[in-house]
């Protein structure tokens, strides 16, 4: 499922605004491997996308 950046936004915001500092890092660091694992996906898409159906 695509994310628009608003969605990305509001997620951030809500499960962010109660957060600690422990559970803000954990969430900083799940987005920022997903944000990486997009931006690898857009650079390199038909070449994952054969190493992921290969396994």
């Amino acid at each position: 499922m695509k994310k628009t950046v608003e969605q990305i936004k509001n997620y951030i915001q809500l499960h962010t605004s109660d957060a600690d500092g422990a559970e803000y890092i954990s969430l900083m660091r799940e987005i920022a491997e997903w944000a990486t694992f997009e931006a690898d996906r857009l650079e390199y898409g038909e070449e994952l996308e054969s190493i992921f159906n290969e396994g």
